[in-house]
């Protein structure tokens, strides 16, 4: 071992999100208080084990512990092969893979589950595993997410941000955003569906054929149905005040599906899109803009920053007369939308092997929280060795 390489941690993180579309992974090495992407990739779920997850967590489905367990096991054994595919591919160091998992169920005050056994990643690749990342905030009293704000605020505070008052925001299945200004506390809750919404419309509107509207294009040429809009935001989630997180639990989309059911395939995408940018702009209005809060930027990210629709829509209902905030994306700041989750939990996976928690106020954690759990490999002994030593630099 060099001496260089004693003081760099290489983690590799992978994420798959609520949408279900991919498996992302990012290759962070980590250096004092300095960190630089290396390598990414993504792959597409397989349609059968896809389509078993949704299944899973479909509303008044039942199943026995068999179907569970087999659920864990597979998803385990497709997060090895997709971390071999990786690590053969990035062809660089990592030291320790960090795995969100697949969440399949998500209850705030009661819980969190995320399905993929660990053992099989640590056993097929060699490598320490880090995992179950939100239960400890739960320990505590949080809700378990969001969980990346201190992600988010690190990379805001490398790029000098934290003096005009900007966010970061995840569109993936769920949207969530973290908010940071210099004079006050950092804020981050889940608002409500992204992707969510509108991947459902166009998956009911395409009989399965298609899984999202690729670049909004099937939203630019439908109309938006404003009745349904307000049918859809008369959830009683966009009226709770943060701490606050939500999932697929809550957002059924056979509610959706009943809303939407008449419209053709565009007025659909058009109306799913349209209630996703509102939801979206109202929490801004009524949580930051309302309390004369600072926000000059937004920084977008997950696969909804690729929907130049939906990021417009967000855009204009934002900036009423003179009010000038500008809706960007996370590539600006160095970080490929795509990467920018896989990349928080390669940070939360070095948190995690330094024993720090996770969560915070914006989570409601009311004490230390217990971070995410290891599962050594046989590069376990090696591996304390290198975290005393990376430790020592810190």
């Amino acid at each position: 071992m060099t001496r260089s390489s004693r003081h760099q941690l290489s983690i590799m993180g992978m994420m798959t999100g609520t949408s279900c579309d991919a498996i992302d992974a990012v290759v962070v090495r980590f250096e004092k208080e300095n960190f630089s992407l290396i390598r990414s990739g993504s792959l597409a779920y397989p349609r059968s084990l896809r389509e078993r997850v949704l299944e899973f967590q479909a509303q008044g489905s039942a199943h026995d512990m068999a179907t569970l367990l087999k659920l864990q096991k597979d998803l385990g054994v497709w997060y090895a092969k997709c971390a071999q595919r990786f690590l053969k591919t990035f062809a660089c160091p990592v030291d320790v893979i960090g795995n969100h998992g697949q969440t399949v169920a998500h209850f705030p005050g009661l819980g969190t589950l995320q399905l993929g056994e660990p053992s099989w990643i640590a056993a097929a690749t060699g490598k320490t595993v880090v995992s179950d990342f939100r239960s400890g905030d739960f320990a505590a009293g949080g809700q378990g997410a969001p969980l990346v704000p201190r992600f988010h605020v690190l990379l805001m505070r490398e790029r000098s941000l934290l003096s005009e008052g900007c966010s970061i925001h995840n569109l993936g299945g769920i949207s969530n955003l973290t908010y940071a200004h210099r004079t006050h506390r950092v804020l981050a809750w889940d608002t409500g569906p992204a992707n969510l919404w509108i991947d459902a419309a166009v998956a009911m509107k395409s009989s399965g054929r298609m899984k999202f509207d690729r670049g909004g294009r099937l939203a630019a040429a439908g109309s938006v149905d404003l009745s349904r809009v307000e049918k859809l935001l008369r959830d009683p989630y966009f009226d709770l005040p943060p701490p606050k997180s939500t999932g697929r639990d809550h957002f059924r989309i056979e509610k959706l599906e009943t809303i939407l059911d008449d419209l053709s395939p565009e007025d659909a995408a058009a109306t799913a899109t349209f209630a996703t940018a509102m939801s979206i702009a109202r929490a801004y209005k009524k949580q930051i803009l309302e309390r004369r809060l600072p926000l000059r930027r937004i920084f977008f990210c997950g696969g909804g920053a690729n929907n130049p629709v939906l990021l417009g829509q967000i855009e204009d209902l934002l900036n009423p007369g003179r009010t000038q905030i500008i809706v960007d994306t996370t590539r600006s700041l160095g970080v490929d939308p795509q990467d920018m989750e896989a990349a928080a939990f390669a940070f939360l996976t070095r948190e995690s092997l330094a024993g720090n928690a996770l969560g915070g106020s914006w989570t409601g954690a009311r004490a230390f929280g217990p971070p995410g759990k290891i599962s050594p490999a046989e590069n376990w002994p090696l591996l304390v060795q290198k975290l005393t030593q990376f430790s020592a630099t810190q």
